[in-house]
């Protein structure tokens, strides 16, 4: 059993259609993200939008616990509305996971 202080608490701050806010996956949003999903993280990767917001999400409820799914969802419309695109989010995300411990940090993207 790992002790707590050998828990991996990456935090880091994101901008996203010109608002800064806290990334920080845990497995409690982790697993939050597949009770949502009704599905394991594996299987919600063939949903490619449904995906990339509750991965996004799962990133930003820790920290912002009153931003909901469609929040998320209306923040990646207008990351892609201001030129960003749905490939910068998931890459945002699968940084996170890595950085969480939650990926190796040599496995590819999420």
């Amino acid at each position: 059993m790992m002790e707590r202080n050998e828990t991996r608490e990456a935090v880091r701050e994101i901008e996203i259609a010109g608002r800064t806010l806290e990334l920080r996956y845990t497995v409690n949003s982790l697993c939050a993200l597949e009770e949502r999903a009704g599905m394991p993280i594996d299987r919600l990767m063939d949903r490619q939008f449904s995906a990339t917001r509750l991965l996004l999400w799962a990133g930003l409820v820790e920290a912002q616990p009153n931003l909901t799914v469609h929040d998320v969802g209306a923040l990646i419309g207008d990351s892609i509305a201001q030129g960003g695109s749905l490939e910068d989010i998931v890459d945002v995300c699968a940084d996170g996971l890595r950085e969480a411990g939650f990926f190796g940090h040599d496995a590819g993207k999420v």
